[in-house]
């Protein structure tokens, strides 16, 4: 007979050539039920595989009706996991699988206005939402875990608006989030009540094998891995997804099909390293970028995504993967040379922020998402003398770009290989009154016939943080810096000024003049390929931007 977690097993005996296991070894009362499973799934702490190495769940897709794939050996079905019936399949085939009898889960929903390692760091942010009447309420979140002595510390306290069942009226109240207090604006925190559920089936296309079970199936893959199709990337593309190791299927938030993958934080960075940075870059460039991926991994898991099955995302929100269908031998052994590393300041985690291209000033993570400002997150020029420029006015950084710089990010040394991200070092827009009146009308933020558009607010990297632009029906303010980008079509960075033209009181158009592409925090991938190329090591480049840190080996 099948254990009791396997909830239904069919197959055409005369047909399959696969072979069914159900291991009695162990007591019953040592094995994990099926409901310890599927809460297990949810719990937000890193498990550790044999060789002591952290284990990720890494969201692959959901909102799914079905899922195919197509392994390219023979693997391994386990529905209910430890404990559980083994279904060994076939390889070289494709199978589906499908959800049925779905019941979306219960949450409760607040909006997410701050950010802290401490209590005390959300006063400010605590107080500006008292002012405007908005109920609030300190939310910690993830967890401290220890290695070979080492202990990880990613925990952090969310500022949010009291939270309720009611996922509308959150959403309605983000709106009256005073905008200083925000993360580029509130996001919605989860929190799971009840978990959704649902029958999972598997079968393969032939119709000889079928395997149903309730709320997740586990599918272990071998080495070479199985292609799953049609998985939605950043771009909002669908792509063939080469994956490997241990994937779990899953209702998600909705009651539809929620793919994970779990697997080591090694493997899972063959995805993340190359779809991060050009696998072209030097060798040094690409071992500061491995690092750098490898701590927010850890950082980032147990803090984000609190409602769901998932550590961490394959999109911006985290961090691009692309599984092993973006693998590069040249990043492998990038990510091999450096494994186990990462940055710690003191006894914390670092939060090892990067982006594509600072613009030759890099910005603090204060003034970019109002943060505790960090001693390693601060704004800083992209060269050896390290001392942002103090600009005066506009007029003084006009001259300042248009003179251009020799910055580690703005150009690849003589002779060898300029990235096609360089080309970000100096860009410039010009927008007509028009077209800056079109962009209001588009964001829902009409002002009328624009008659000024001013800098309300610059942080130390004289990037743009607060922004208003005024016309005959009112006048709009954004605050941070992607609030900013957006509202003025979606520039590549906040760093810019501007020159306005007009014909007497009034704005025929603008010109910016701006310098880099991203958030501009933390490492500069740009500006690590420059130094890589000038002949710096993985942890110059490292200790450059994110001074008086550490590299710790922990596995």
């Amino acid at each position: 007979m099948l254990r009791q977690g396997c909830r239904k097993l069919w197959m055409a005996g005369c047909v399959l050539s696969c072979m069914l296991s159900c291991s009695l070894a162990g007591a019953q009362s040592t094995e994990l039920t099926s409901h310890d499973n599927h809460a297990l799934l949810y719990a937000h702490q890193l498990g550790f595989s044999s060789q002591g190495t952290p284990n990720i769940r890494m969201r692959i897709a959901d909102g799914l009706s079905v899922l195919r794939f197509t392994p390219k050996e023979d693997f391994v079905v386990m529905p209910a996991v430890s404990g559980g019936c083994i279904v060994k399949l076939k390889g070289g085939k494709t199978y589906e699988v499908t959800i049925s009898n779905a019941k979306p889960g219960d949450y409760q929903y607040g909006a997410i206005v701050a950010r802290s390692e401490t209590p005390d760091g959300l006063k400010n942010a605590a107080e500006m939402c008292s002012h405007a009447s908005i109920a609030t309420e300190n939310v910690p979140v993830g967890s401290v875990f220890a290695l070979k002595g080492h202990v990880f510390d990613n925990r952090e306290n969310l500022l949010m608006t009291k939270r309720t069942s009611d996922l509308v009226s959150t959403e309605a109240l983000m709106k009256s989030v005073p905008q200083d207090s925000s993360v580029d604006g509130p996001e919605i925190y989860r929190e799971l009540m009840t978990y959704p559920t649902a029958s999972i089936s598997l079968k393969d296309t032939s119709g000889n094998v079928q395997i149903e079970h309730q709320n997740l199936l586990w599918i272990e893959l071998p080495d070479s891995g199985a292609v799953f199709h049609d998985i939605e990337g950043e771009d909002g593309k669908k792509n063939d997804m080469l994956l490997n190791a241990q994937i779990v299927v899953t209702p998600d938030q909705a009651g539809k099909l929620a793919v994970i993958q779990s697997a080591d934080v090694e493997t899972i960075l063959r995805g993340i390293v190359p779809a991060e940075i050009f696998a072209s870059a030097p060798e040094a460039a690409l071992m500061a970028q491995s690092i750098a991926a490898r701590t927010t991994l850890i950082a980032q898991a147990g803090t984000r995504h609190s409602a769901d099955p998932w550590h961490v995302c394959n999109k911006q929100h985290c961090q691009v993967y692309r599984g092993l269908s973006g693998a590069d031998p040249r990043t492998d052994k990038a990510i091999e040379k450096t494994r186990g590393q990462i940055l710690f300041s003191d006894k914390k985690l670092v939060h090892s922020y990067y982006s594509a291209h600072c613009g030759g000033i890099s910005a603090g993570s204060h003034e970019t998402w109002g943060l505790s400002e960090k001693s390693y997150l601060v704004s800083r020029t992209d060269d050896a003398a390290e001392k942002s420029p103090k600009f005066k006015s506009d007029a003084d950084f006009i001259k300042w770009w248009q003179k251009g710089s020799d910055m580690y990010c703005s150009g690849a040394p003589e002779g060898q290989q300029a990235f096609t991200s360089t080309k970000h070092a100096r860009w410039d827009v010009r927008l007509t009154r028009e077209e800056l009146e079109t962009l209001m009308t588009k964001a829902g933020k009409s002002v009328g016939q624009i008659s000024d558009i001013s800098v309300i607010e610059r942080g130390a990297s004289f990037r743009v943080t607060k922004l208003r632009i005024t016309g005959t029906k009112g006048r709009v303010e954004a605050v941070k810096e992607l609030p900013i980008r957006r509202l003025l079509g979606g520039l590549k960075s906040a760093l810019f000024a501007m020159e306005i033209e007009k014909s007497g009181n009034q704005i025929n158009a603008v010109h910016i003049y701006g310098a880099g592409f991203g958030h501009g925090v933390g490492l500069c991938q740009t500006g690590a390929i420059g130094m890589a190329q000038r002949g710096k090591t993985a942890q110059e480049i490292l200790m450059h931007y994110y001074p008086g840190t550490r590299i710790e080996t922990l596995w």
